[in-house]
């Protein structure tokens, strides 16, 4: 069988619409580098899709295996506590969703965290506006 994978990125979420423009902007960036991957966004509160619904979304796409990416800069109770526990996650942060009748195996990725391609971006930030 051919694995299918599927990209769930999690957003915060918030009651100003640009939170959900960024995490919905980067999902479908990842979609068009990836035109194999299906990518779906859900967001933790005050935003939609829920996460619940987001992973609805999988259904019908034969999705086999799926990450859940957190698009938050660091760790927090959402990251650690919330998240996991809406999924339904192991203690090494895997575990599975019922889509289409089937297990599908789901693993939970690291937020973004400090890496040089986001120190980059800052300085990007930077020089643009100086």
């Amino acid at each position: 069988m051919t694995e299918k994978l599927g990209i769930l990125a999690i957003g915060h979420g918030s009651k100003l619409p640009y939170n959900k423009e960024v995490v919905t902007q980067i999902a479908d960036y990842i979609a068009r580098k990836h035109s194999d991957v299906i990518v779906r966004a859900g967001f933790m509160e005050n935003s939609e899709p829920s996460l619940k619904v987001a992973i609805e979304g999988f259904s019908g796409t034969g999705v086999t295996k799926i990450a859940a990416v957190p698009v938050f800069l660091a760790s927090g109770v959402h990251i650690t506590k919330d998240i996991p526990q809406i999924l339904n996650l192991d203690e090494k942060g895997c575990g599975t969703l019922e889509i289409d009748g089937k297990a599908v195996p789901l693993c939970y990725a690291k937020p973004i965290g400090a890496d040089e391609l986001v120190a980059d971006l800052v300085f990007k930030r930077v020089q643009e506006v100086l």
